[in-house]
């Protein structure tokens, strides 16, 4: 198995060092401020006892005299010596990893500042609080300090940007306007990041500040590259569903490699020039899986033995410790370090090479005690052993690595890496309860820390499959292991086995939510609801299927209404199994072309997920689908036993998690209605092709005389302006849109289409989820009355877009609502009025669930004269999300 890579915490501390070398400290020259002569002889020397120690790399022992001497001077009210203090006491917790006693200090600094009325300084300090904000993932408190506003808009008075500008303070502009790019490419939005970075470079370059200039290229080469990973990433996915924009994705991905490339290598050689070792390091090491990206292996070799070479130059630290952990990371292939859930068992080309680098950090870490860069090298030393079978070695190293991340708060997000270290390795000789015991501390950290590691870079989206998925996944899979399969399970009859199979639903389900957490980053509101989705059966006559995909398998738990569950293991090869769920979803979608429906993939999938339980469901009247992977893109409703669909015997719903849905049925009587929808072809900046759409007129005009206290916005009229106005002015319990939107590889590209025209005047405007998130979250208010459905009509997932069925799976949560109709493709002609219109009508029955509204509309299409409307292309593809109740 490959060791876990350091994507999690040496990205978190490393690739900022590694974009902005320079503005870690704003001042050029030492850090360090020696004080005035005028303070007492004592405090003098407890300060420069604590400047000794620092320039020596004893910052343990700095801390102390500079303790000591904080103290005195604000016993005395001697502010500026106190200032001075405050931040030679953050710089030194800094240089330990410890963020939150920095960001202590930087308060106390800033704090004393403000009082002396020193706005120069104070913008200076704004912004390296600011920094240690972003490195412990809080992007938007970074922002509101740099600058507090939209992007677009003017700096709040009183924040970095702004005081550096007011005071013509040129360096200290140059380095919040850096700090400012850092903090929006972390938190994703890498178009306003490279406008702030630009300006940054741009004014560097006037100033002939050739260190900065050089940091800020830095910088715009990771904006850039974040930007090819993703397009490199959605040309994956395309190629895997071989979809016909694989290659224009490469194409893209390739253009901002390149283009990062040259940031970096401009970057090296001003840095060489200007004889700055640590920005040479940088641009190296962001350098060397650039050129591995684009094939040249000369200029990757190239590139690391000059990387080795800098290294030596360089005072032991803990930039030089971290760097020497990450060139140790390099000797692993690309492909092995880019695979997802697969930890590699092969060590790395040069293993000894691997070894020297990792023990010269962990000298480093202990030389200057710091708990973090003793805990990584350690722990990558322990997995270097793990790798080579040699598990005595392996656990005694991952054991200290594990005891010196307790040691220091700041180190507890790698603790959870050593502990699943731990639990592969127990694992690996057999000794089970030991590694059930680890794995599951793994997971309990993971719960504890996972919303600031998944916020703390956004790039941790894309590494989630490898950093964060597998410890849950293998978890479960080890209590899966001791649970008996295709029988009952009751609490009381088989109390061992039914909680073995409770923790691998917890594990799942807790996996689930991390999925969503990690695909919408820092940007999503998560809380979950305090009844489970499979606690109200025995009231709803509810079963609910929850299904894990694996490598080798498919797994199926089924929770029924009388409390009992039953666990189903299906061996299927994951390249057979992705087929069949494509082929699934290709012969429902293209019904459009033929309206004879070839049941055969749909007899397959039943036979794999339900026909196991079927003697298990007599009384269940609705079936609740918590669904895993690629299960999420195709509609359950639509499976076939052979004589029946399966909306025709139940229900159907689908909820992302089991601690995601809150299932209460509320007062649906008197429902009323926002409208809004986009008939006219429209035009999107985003390069997609969207047709007309002419049967929203008729789908708007129905539901305008069904709920006849409803508002109508189409075309022109739906603008994001009239949206927000509209929520605003009254409370509306059903919000309808029936436009063109799309769920895509990434956050950004979830959007729906609205019917004016943007500030070009050429561009139809987009509303993301996000957006449409915060909207009904800003009139949201405890005496008004909460929307009670999304309905979304013609969006569409992409077929085998594993990500882009999370942005479907989450809609409901993501939009801040509690239940949610979205279609999985589109369809234009007149079904799509029908069907919606029969859903609505059936809504209003008190006696009705929303699931059970739902399967009578579908199952009345299916039920028509009409041999074209029988298809499931027209009526499976709407699901329901959320509150099924």
């Amino acid at each position: 198995m490959r060791r876990p890579r350091l994507r999690l915490s040496v990205r978190r501390t490393f690739l900022t060092l590694c974009a902005i070398s320079l503005w870690l400290f704003l001042w050029l020259g030492h850090p360090l401020q020696k004080m005035p002569v005028a303070h007492a002889v004592d405090a003098q020397q407890l300060v420069q006892t604590g400047v000794d120690h620092y320039q020596v790399g004893n910052f343990l022992e700095a801390i102390e005299p500079w303790q000591t001497a904080h103290q005195a001077y604000k016993a005395s009210q001697d502010l500026r010596p106190l200032a001075i203090v405050s931040e030679n006491l953050a710089r030194a917790y800094q240089q330990m990893g410890r963020t939150s006693e920095e960001i202590s200090y930087w308060d106390d600094a800033i704090a004393t500042v403000q009082t002396l009325g020193d706005p120069q300084k104070l913008g200076r300090l704004l912004t390296e609080q600011a920094q240690a904000y972003g490195r412990l993932g809080q992007y938007r408190r970074a922002i509101t300090l740099l600058c507090g506003t939209a992007p677009e808009g003017n700096c709040r008075t009183g924040s970095a940007l702004q005081l550096a500008q007011e005071q013509n303070d040129t360096l200290g502009e140059i380095t919040a306007l850096g700090s400012l790019g850092e903090a929006y490419r972390s938190s994703g939005q890498t178009g306003v990041a490279i406008a702030y970075l630009e300006r940054g470079y741009t004014l560097a370059q006037v100033q002939e500040n050739q260190p900065f200039t050089a940091s800020l290229l830095n910088s715009l080469g990771n904006t850039t590259t974040n930007i090819a990973l993703v397009n490199y990433r959605r040309a994956d996915e395309a190629l895997a569903r071989n979809a016909s924009d694989q290659d224009t994705l490469r194409a893209k991905a390739e253009d901002s490699n390149r283009q990062a490339i040259d940031y970096f290598q401009k970057s090296y050689d001003l840095a060489v020039a200007q004889q700055i070792p640590t920005t040479q390091l940088y641009a190296l090491l962001n350098l060397i899986p650039a050129h591995e990206r684009a094939g040249d292996l000369a200029a990757t070799q190239q590139d690391y033995d000059l990387a080795l070479t800098v290294l030596q130059q360089l005072p032991d630290s803990k930039t030089k410790a971290f760097a020497a952990i990450k060139l140790a990371e390099f000797l692993d292939p690309l492909d092995v370090r880019q695979s997802p859930l697969a930890l590699s068992t092969t060590p790395p080309t040069s293993v000894n090479q691997a070894r020297t680098l990792l023990e010269k950090a962990l000298a480093i870490g202990k030389a200057t005690e710091n708990p973090r860069i003793v805990s990584f090298a350690l722990g990558n030393l322990g997995s270097l052993d793990e790798r080579l079978g040699n598990y005595d070695a392996a656990l005694k190293k991952t054991q200290q690595a594990r005891l010196a991340a307790d040691q220091d708060r700041s180190a507890q997000d790698s603790l959870y890496l050593w502990e699943w270290q731990l639990g592969r390795i127990y694992k690996a000789q057999g000794n089970i309860s030991d590694a059930s015991q680890a794995y599951g501390q793994a997971v309990a950290l993971l719960e504890q820390i996972r919303s600031d590691i998944l916020s703390a870079n956004r790039d941790l989206q894309f590494d989630f499959r490898d950093t964060v998925e597998p410890v849950y996944r293998q978890y479960a899979d080890l209590n899966l292991a001791a649970v008996p399969k295709q029988v009952a399970l009751t609490p009381d009859a088989e109390k061992q086995a039914f909680n073995d199979l409770e923790t691998v639903l917890t594990t799942l389900d807790s996996l689930k939510v991390a999925e969503l957490q990690s695909y919408f980053a820092n940007d999503c509101v998560i809380v979950p609801s305090q009844t489970r989705a499979d606690e109200v059966g025995q009231s709803t006559a509810t079963g609910v299927f929850s299904t894990a995909l694996s490598a080798d398998g498919v797994t199926v738990i089924l929770s029924l209404p009388d409390g009992s569950r039953k666990v189903v293991r299906v061996p299927e090869d994951q390249t057979s199994l992705e087929i069949k769920i494509n082929d699934f979803r290709k012969s429902l979608e293209f019904g459009s072309r033929d309206y004879r429906f070839n049941k055969q993939s749909a007899v397959q999938l039943y036979r794999l997920l339900i026909q196991p339980f079927e003697n298990d469901l007599a009384g269940v009247k609705t079936l609740v689908f918590v669904n895993d992977g690629l299960l999420r893109s195709v509609p359950m409703a639509a499976l076939h036993d052979g004589q029946q669909f399966l909306i025709e015997k139940y229900a159907v719903a689908t909820t992302p998690s089991l601690t995601l849905t809150t299932p209460e049925q509320v007062e649906r009587t008197k429902l009323n209605a926002l409208l809004l929808g986009v008939s006219e072809q429209p035009q999107i900046a985003q390069g997609r092709s969207f047709g007309p759409l002419p049967a929203v007129e008729r789908e708007l005009d129905l539901l305008s005389d069904q709920f006849l206290d409803s508002k109508t916005l189409r075309n022109q009229d739906f603008s994001i302006q009239a949206l927000q106005t509209s929520l605003a002015e009254k409370d509306y319990r059903v919000l309808h849109m029936a436009t063109h939107g799309t769920f895509g590889f990434a956050p950004e590209d979830n959007y729906l289409v609205a019917g004016a025209k943007d500030s070009s005047g050429v561009y139809n405007e987009t509303l993301t989820i996000s957006q449409l998130d915060e909207l009904i979250r800003n009139v949201n208010d405890p005496t008004r009355d909460p929307i009670e459905l999304l309905t979304l009509t013609a969006c569409e997932t992409a077929i085998g877009g594993n990500r882009s069925t999370l942005g479907l799976a989450g809609v409901a949560v993501r939009a801040g609502v509690r239940s949610a109709i979205a279609t999985l493709w589109p369809v234009s002609d007149d079904s799509t009025p029908d069907i919606i219109n029969n859903f609505y009508t059936k809504l209003q029955d008190p006696t009705l669930t929303k699931a059970e509204a739902l399967q009578q509309a579908q199952i009345a299409m299916l039920q028509s004269e009409d041999i074209t409307r029988q298809h499931p292309y027209r009526w499976a593809p709407f699901i329901l999300i959320g509150n099924w109740l």
